[in-house]
């Protein structure tokens, strides 16, 4: 976007300035009809205490003031700033242990198919960062190179699990040889190294490498399993089908474990961190959040600019102006007798006022962030998508933990269509302490799983959303229907249990609820400064019933807004039967119009 080297950033709210002399009219007919009202009670003698020119002074002070409020709003600038910085993300290798012993159900489904979802969901929450793919037993092999896509991890993973026999013995020296030699041959030097090694833990080599071996790379390690453990299945090796389960050489069933002591020992060696997978998707964001503190800041000489806004100066004036319009009285200076000093509540007064007024200068002029916060805000209304999303990421170089800039920054990749690095965005904000945001962002990535056709996750961010927020009616009527939809699909054979990726287009025989086009649009996200997650318009054909991003007509769409309101329950799923031929306007009436927080961005 090229700019002009001296303009506003918002222009089109310099048209507030037509309040200006709306409000002086006001004030002259204010102050003339006070003027009526004093000589009707006490005659035609002028007040010698009213001065005229005081009023006239106050008058032009607050008109002023009110003037300087609209010009900073339109973020006023005289230059461009260049952006000094990019963050770079982390070079990642996952090594995921595919022995016999990853069969076991102690974990469900089971624990390869654990450790597919979690190196799935590992690559949506580290998007710029290059992830590669390594899988071991016995031996290790480089299944897929580095990648700046990591959503395409739990596919291959997926299809290696299923295309791969799974090999007796475990070997961590080799996996992690392997691990050390799939990082990108071009490393930058900026760039950190983490191998991420997910396993039982149970090694049958008895190779653990030591600490000398470990040199070049961060390594986190990831046990999936229970002490508990389970027994091995096995495969017939024509059809795939279950024969029964492993057995040693007296006929006894073997029992495999989770060794918890192998995997943290390795993460000490390798100075990590040891975290234990049972399906719990927080260890997930708990190593996400480790993996984001290794992540460098590259300083940049040709990275684009930004206005450089000069907001502040004006905003300093009108808190002048309206201090020096309050401590200016309307009355004359009406002469006291020699030897008595002022009122100590009127000197007290002025004293507050002059304190205050320090203060809030001081706060105005320490406020760029803010200010570069309403700049963001006001390109994502503006329909620049693309710029808000860089102005988020600049403020997120001085504050990359604030959960209300992850939200805003997904909100900006919702209306890119980024729907994989919106939910990694989410992530950071439900990593946060705020329970009232964590609340909305699962709100949000509910919405946006919906858009990507995973529902059965789109059902359990509902649901985190309301344990979070009990009284959250949106997500209590999302969740019913989505419920709903997911009853209505009959279930196919041979369908893999547990949270995979399902195609949002797939043909689903003798469904009746809407489950192909009534999704959320993710892409709907709410604008900064309104709430995170309010879902606005769909983004698709609804006429099309293959098609997962289907909206609400435009002549149909504020109808289902208005009828949405005060709708039960009940009656949303009768809606849903009644849509079944046509299914138009279902994500529409899904996602409604959220309810503000109060709060902005």
């Amino acid at each position: 976007m090229n700019l002009p080297a001296v303009g506003f950033a918002r222009p089109e709210l310099l048209l507030l300035l037509l309040a200006v002399p709306l409000v002086a009219a006001l004030v002259t007919l204010a102050y003339r009809a006070r003027i009526r009202a004093l000589r009707s009670f006490g005659g035609a003698t002028p007040l010698v205490s009213r001065s005229g020119a005081r009023w006239l002074l106050k008058s032009a002070l607050l008109l002023v003031a009110l003037a300087s409020l609209v010009i900073a709003l339109a973020g006023p600038y005289v230059d461009l700033r260049a952006r000094a910085a990019r963050r770079l993300g982390v070079d990642i290798v996952l090594a995921v242990d595919v022995s016999q012993s990853m069969a076991a159900r102690d974990v469900e489904p089971d624990r390869l198919r654990a450790a597919r979802h979690f190196a799935e969901e590992l690559g949506r929450q580290m998007i710029g960062s290059r992830v590669a793919l390594v899988l071991f037993a016995g031996q290790g092999t480089v299944r897929y190179p580095a990648t700046t896509d990591p959503r395409i991890l739990g596919e291959v993973l997926d299809n290696s699990g299923r295309g791969v026999k799974l090999q007796q013995g475990s070997s961590l020296r080799s996996g992690l040889e392997s691990s050390l030699g799939a990082f990108p041959a071009d490393l930058d030097p900026l760039r950190q190294r983490a191998i991420v090694l997910v396993s039982d833990g149970e090694i049958t080599n008895s190779d653990v490498p030591e600490a000398s071996d470990l040199v070049g790379a961060r390594i986190y390690t990831v046990g999936v399993g229970t002490e508990a453990g389970g027994q091995i299945p096995t495969y017939d090796a024509n059809d795939g089908k279950f024969t029964g389960y492993l057995r040693d050489a007296g006929g006894v069933p073997v029992v495999t474990h989770l060794v918890e002591e192998t995997l943290r020992s390795v993460a000490d060696k390798g100075g990590g961190s040891y975290f234990h997978y049972i399906g719990n998707d927080g260890v997930i964001g708990d190593l996400a959040r480790a993996l984001r503190t290794m992540e460098a800041v590259e300083p940049l000489d040709d990275a684009g600019s930004v206005p450089d806004e000069r907001s502040a100066p004006m905003v300093t004036i009108a808190v002048a102006l309206l201090l020096l319009e309050w401590l200016i009285s309307e009355r004359r200076a009406m002469p006291s007798p020699r030897g008595l000093g002022r009122p100590a509540a009127r000197r007290g007064r002025r004293i507050l006022g002059i304190a205050i007024g320090s203060a809030a200068l001081w706060a105005i002029a320490c406020g760029d962030a803010a200010l570069s916060n309403e700049t963001a805000n006001g390109l994502f209304a503006g329909g620049n998508y693309a710029g808000a999303l860089a102005a988020y990421r600049d403020l997120q170089l001085d504050q990359p933990d604030l959960p209300e800039l992850a939200i805003n920054a997904a909100n900006a990749l919702h209306k890119m269509a980024e729907y994989p690095r919106a939910l990694a965005e989410y992530g950071k904000a439900i990593d946060g302490k705020d329970l009232h945001l964590r609340a909305i962002a699962q709100y949000d990535r509910g919405n946006t799983l919906f858009r990507m056709g995973r529902y059965e996750d789109a059902r359990d961010a509902y649901r985190e959303a309301l344990r979070m927020d009990p009284t959250d009616r949106d997500a209590k009527f999302n969740l019913e229907i989505v419920q709903r939809i997911l009853s209505a699909r009959p279930a196919q054979p041979g369908q893999q249990s547990g949270p995979g990726p399902r195609q949002p287009g797939s043909p689903n025989p003798g469904a009746q609820g809407p489950a192909q086009s009534g999704q959320p649009s993710a892409g709907a996200s709410a604008q900064p400064g309104q709430n995170p997650g309010q879902p606005q318009e769909p983004t698709s054909d609804p006429t099309n019933s293959t098609d997962p991003n289907a909206q609400a007509s435009p002549e149909l769409r504020p109808a289902l807004d208005d009828f949405r309101r005060g709708l039960t329950i009940d009656e949303a799923l009768r809606v849903l039967d009644a849509l079944r031929g046509e299914q138009r306007g279902v994500g529409q009436l899904l996602e409604g119009p959220r309810k503000g927080t109060g709060g902005e961005y």
